[in-house]
């Protein structure tokens, strides 16, 4: 009877650990601090997609030295994307009237995704 339990508990965690890898994958990016002359600050000019097999919020927080400055959120379905700055996308304003500065933006999901974009000023 012991072994029985002894298998069982072992088949348990073997289960809960197999779908670890999938349950806390999770999607993080940090840019290295450049500096952006005073304006509009933006993000894109590249492809923006939700590889994971949910739909999934992707957070982009930016930062002048350690003051975060602005939060925006993308919120896409498995599978789709987007392409911001291309001829039927806009750039995502990231924040306006900022002054000129060290910044970084800092990229976190939950799930999985492909993110080949980056900030910018106008």
């Amino acid at each position: 009877m012991m072994k029985k339990s002894m298998i069982s508990v072992g088949l348990i965690i073997a289960v809960v650990l197999s779908f670890s890898t999938s349950v806390f994958a999770a999607y993080n990016f940090s840019s290295q601090s450049y500096y952006i002359s005073s304006g509009s600050i933006e993000f894109g000019h590249g492809v923006i997609a939700n590889t994971g097999t949910y739909r999934d919020d992707l957070k982009i927080d930016l930062y002048r030295g350690t003051t975060l400055v602005a939060t925006k959120t993308i919120t896409l379905s498995p599978g789709e994307w987007l392409y911001p700055g291309s001829t039927t996308t806009p750039l995502i304003t990231l924040a306006t009237n900022q002054p000129a500065g060290q910044y970084r933006y800092v990229l976190s999901a939950s799930g999985s995704w492909n993110v080949k974009a980056y900030a910018e000023n106008w």
